[in-house]
């Protein structure tokens, strides 16, 4: 059984990082073991006041915050898929183009949903790191060598929320989105057998 620690923060990226292994990995199986992660920005909340078209709240004032998912490129279709279906209005997510309408597949190999982003509003006792632990079987008795300097490419992505009432598409966090920032750090850890 062997440990890869992963860890970033948005201040040296936006979103996704890259990672070169520095020794051979000869294995059937992946786990992730755990995501330990403090992801929070006013990007990723939004204030619903009651009464907003499409609110669902029944009169209740509330805050939503985003999805998020992590996706990892050494996945395909036969260990993860996320399935999920266009909203027909974020054309900007990059599984999107202006040809999608309502319910168009946005299949995304590899994208993985692993929590939600914390809340800015809350008070400082409630902003603490979140942590999930699985393990959650990734790759399932295929084996596969990873060589030395393998590059491993790890990105976030997240559900917008900035639109009262409505949760939108899948989209990759990037430096225009500005969703993964400077205070957001993300630790993967993931378990070879």
């Amino acid at each position: 059984m062997v440990l890869l620690n992963f860890s970033f923060t948005g201040e040296n990226n936006t979103g996704s990082a890259s990672f070169t292994l520095t020794q051979e990995y000869k294995f059937k199986n992946i786990f992730l073991k755990d995501i330990k992660y403090d992801i929070r920005n006013e990007i990723l909340e939004e204030e619903i006041a009651k009464g907003t078209a499409g609110d669902g709240l029944s009169g209740i004032n509330t805050t939503i915050t985003s999805a998020l998912a992590l996706h990892m490129d050494f996945l395909d279709s036969k260990d993860c898929v996320t399935y999920s279906l266009s909203d027909a209005i974020n054309n900007t997510s990059v599984q999107t183009d202006s040809s999608d309408s309502l319910n168009t597949a946005q299949n995304i190999t590899g994208l993985l949903p692993f929590g939600y982003a914390g809340k800015t509003s809350g008070n400082v006792s409630d902003t603490a790191t979140i942590s999930h632990s699985y393990p959650y079987h990734l790759i399932h008795n295929r084996p596969q060598t990873w060589a030395s300097g393998k590059v491993v490419v790890f990105t976030l992505y997240y559900r917008d929320v900035q639109v009262d009432g409505l949760i939108k598409d899948w989209n990759l966090m990037s430096a225009v989105t500005d969703a993964f920032s400077d205070i957001n750090s993300i630790d993967i850890t993931l378990q070879l057998e």
